[in-house]
This record gives structure tokens, C-alpha cells and sequence, in this order.
């Protein structure tokens, strides 16, 4: 049985509709999600998946693109996905891109952190549940993937307000986004790019998600 963690609920949405799967919303806190990973474990999961949007780390990795990673890089260490579930999935998707993927604790928003951040690890995507799904997989010894569409390039700046609207349940908190921008306008672009991403990201989602059933 396959589960699946995701890190808001619109990815979430996204991935109920893979037959048989174990769906779980971790609202972008590693610390949720590490607890999710390991209780879609215990209802009965055999392998693994981080799936949702992320942001590129990598100048050749664009808007849209899906990502099929071929390990996680954390702060404690290297985890391999699958070879042979990656080949598969790989297969499915159309165009779909290879390489590695950084488990963050926390939001890497400035162009410098993201541009640091590929420097030190090579890494081509990040985002904040792979690395809970590699560390439960790995206890567990079962397999895990990693599923990725990209919602920011290396070049983009992420507002600060992104993480303090995320609700409980992984749903924004559109209130709290609106009143964020009132009160910062000069962050207008960025807001809109990230929206703008975002939406692109799930699109590309939402056309591959019947490839990994």
C-alpha cells in the first residue's frame, strides 16, 4: 500500500485521487510530518512518497518541470529513493526530470539561501517533507520516492508571509495573505510569481497524477 505525505492541502487534494493511497498533510512542518510518515506506516503503508511542489535549486530545472528524485540530502544525512520505482515513474511521466532532492527544516526563500544551498549539496529541488518520508522509510527499510513539481526558480525570492498563512489542516489562510500584503506592497511581484508558480505547479500535478497509481 502506498502513502503519501504532502505539505499543503492542495497538494493533498491532488493526491486522494491515486487509487488506494494513504494521503497525510503535514502543513509544511517537518515536525508533523515526520509523525504523519511514520502513522501512514502504521495504518499499513509499504512504501513511501513525498509528492507536492517545490522550489528549484537548479538554473536547468523550470517552472512546471516534474521532478523524480533519485535521493534526499538532509541535515543528517543521504537517503537513496527507489532505483527501480524512480525508472518506473520516470517512464510514466512525460519529460520528467532526474536528480536530487534537499529536505528542509525550514522555508528556503532568498535567491542566496537557494543559490548556497545548491552549492553545498548539488541538490536540484527542496522542499520540507522529503526528508521526514527518507528517515521513516529508512527506519521502516521500505521504499520511498520522491514526486515533485516546481513552483519557484533559483531566481526568485519566497515573501515571508507564505509560511505564516498556512492553517493547521495545510490550507491557506487567505485573510492573513491579503493583510500581509496591505502591509508590505513592495512585495507585490514576488507574491505574484509565487502565486503564479504555484498554480503552474499543481496544473503539472494534476496531469500526472494518474502515472503513479
Amino acid at each position: 500500500m502506498l502513502g503519501i505525505l504532502c505539505g499543503l492541502e492542495s497538494e493533498a487534494k491532488i493526491a486522494r485521487k491515486v487509487p488506494g493511497a494513504l494521503v497525510a498533510c503535514a502543513a509544511a512542518s517537518p515536525r508533523k510530518g515526520r509523525d504523519l510518515a511514520q502513522g501512514l506506516v502504521g495504518q499499513g503503508a509499504t512504501k513511501l512518497m513525498s509528492f507536492g511542489i517545490a522550489g528549484s535549486l537548479d538554473s536547468s530545472v523550470f517552472l512546471g518541470d516534474v521532478f523524480v528524485g533519485t535521493r534526499v540530502v538532509s541535515a543528517k544525512g543521504q537517503y537513496p529513493c527507489d532505483e527501480s520505482w524512480g525508472h518506473e515513474l520516470a517512464d510514466k511521466i512525460p519529460h520528467a526530470k532526474r536528480g536530487s532532492v534537499y529536505g528542509s527544516e525550514t522555508l528556503v526563500a532568498t535567491v542566496a539561501e537557494k543559490s548556497t544551498l545548491h552549492q553545498n549539496t548539488g541538490c536540484a529541488l527542496v522542499d520540507m517533507e522529503s526528508q521526514c518520508v527518507a528517515e521513516v522509510a529508512a527506519t521502516a527499510k521500505i521504499p520511498m520516492i520522491v514526486v515533485r513539481a516546481v513552483c519557484d526558480n533559483p531566481d526568485m525570492n519566497i515573501p515571508p508571509f507564505v509560511m505564516a498563512a498556512i492553517a493547521e489542516d495545510g490550507s491557506i489562510k487567505v485573510l492573513r495573505a491579503l493583510w500581509h500584503l496591505a502591509c508590505h506592497p513592495l512585495q507585490l511581484p514576488d507574491i505574484f510569481q509565487v502565486t503564479r508558480g504555484t498554480a503552474q505547479a499543481l496544473t503539472a500535478l494534476r496531469m500526472i497524477v494518474k502515472s503513479i497509481s
